[in-house]
């Protein structure tokens, strides 16, 4: 193979048809993951992104397979989310393209993954759109809290951008006044005028947060005399997963029972999410996951990365993220989970090779 196949020209015009496309599925109601029409979109995105990508090209030659005679899905490689941390994954051949660039927190000493973006504005229009589909229509103009410490701290994590993105969306004018760190005193205040201008009685409030940072806050709360009167608010917690570090894991039930304190008995939720995804995939409460209709998941042998896992059983999960047009769309993450007959999904741990990462994962006993 060539080592470039298209010019800047021609990939810019492949990605913009792909988006339309991917549009035209999407804002038709009966377009399902499954349907025919999806299919026909991910084997076609498949062989544009098997020539103009040159870390997924070359990683499917090592792989000795030839794009032209894949036909159906599962015969599709993966690429290794690995690859995100050493090599510059995009069907771009210049950097001229990349608008931003999204990079996880990674532990102490390892090389974060980088995500490069050409467009934001793509990357905010399928968030959104995943969100309205799956959590809660853009019509009830929810309220976003962010309880984000160790992402705000970082000016390039993909989960910070959302939130700011939907606060934005709904009317919050000044995002930074509705994200924290470690202050409770003041998230509480924030929550403590929201009730005293009765306007959230018709608008859902979503806190956003990471594990270590909602436990904390729940266990400072209990530890008062008396419960706050903005506990009658109709809040939503999602959880995003991970501890980091910051104390033992907690199986699922488990956390979510103490942080349904927050929500007054409503589901907790969760979003599972990654740097090198442009879409999500949420839940409702009891850490199932359901995925909208451009994202699919499938489970990887543990003991044979060429191998699928027998339906239902445990498996490396594979993502594929059709939104992904300008990168990858076919990935293998580090996470083990197990697929549903429906399609939703749970996450129950980590390789134990994995570096802790900022994505929803939970350990189980």
């Amino acid at each position: 193979m060539r080592e470039i196949l298209l010019n800047d020209k021609e990939v810019l015009a492949a990605v913009a048809n792909f988006r339309n496309r991917f549009r035209n599925l999407r804002d038709a109601a009966h377009e399902r993951s499954a349907s025919a029409a999806w299919n026909d979109f991910t084997l076609d995105l498949f062989r544009f992104q098997a020539e103009a990508n040159p870390v997924y090209r070359r990683f499917i030659e090592l792989m000795e397979l030839d794009p032209a005679s894949v036909s159906t899905i599962d015969e599709i490689p993966f690429l290794p989310v690995e690859l995100y941390q050493t090599q510059r994954v995009s069907v771009f051949p210049s950097s001229v393209h990349d608008a931003h660039t999204f990079a996880s927190s990674g532990t102490t000493g390892s090389s974060p993954s980088q995500h490069h973006i050409d467009d934001l504005d793509w990357y905010n229009e399928v968030a959104a759109s995943g969100f309205e589909r799956l959590v809660c229509g853009w019509s009830q103009r929810p309220y976003f809290v962010g309880l984000l410490p160790g992402y705000l701290e970082r000016n390039n994590s993909s989960l910070v951008h959302m939130v700011q993105y939907f606060m934005q969306k709904t009317g919050q004018k000044t995002p930074e006044d509705w994200f924290f760190l470690r202050d409770f005193d003041a998230l509480e205040r924030q929550l403590h005028l929201l009730w005293q201008n009765d306007e959230p009685s018709i608008r859902p409030i979503y806190i956003v947060g990471v594990t270590h940072a909602l436990l904390s806050w729940v266990d400072r709360l209990k530890r008062q005399k008396d419960s706050p009167t903005w506990l009658g608010l109709p809040i939503h917690v999602i959880e995003t997963g991970g501890m980091k570090g910051q104390g033992k894991e907690r199986i699922r039930a488990e956390l979510h029972d103490a942080l349904s304190f927050l929500t007054q008995g409503r589901p907790v939720g969760s979003e599972y999410g990654m740097t090198e995804l442009l879409s999500q995939a949420w839940s409702d409460g009891g850490g199932i996951f359901q995925c909208p209709p451009w994202m699919a998941v499938k489970m990887g042998a543990l003991n044979d990365p060429k191998s699928w896992a027998e339906e239902g059983r445990q498996g490396r999960i594979h993502i594929i993220d059709l939104a992904n047009v300008s990168t990858c769309a076919f990935l293998a993450t580090s996470d083990i989970g197990r697929r549903l007959e429906d399609g939703a999904f749970e996450v129950l741990g980590r390789y134990d090779h994995a570096e802790v990462r900022g994505c929803n994962l939970m350990a189980i006993d």
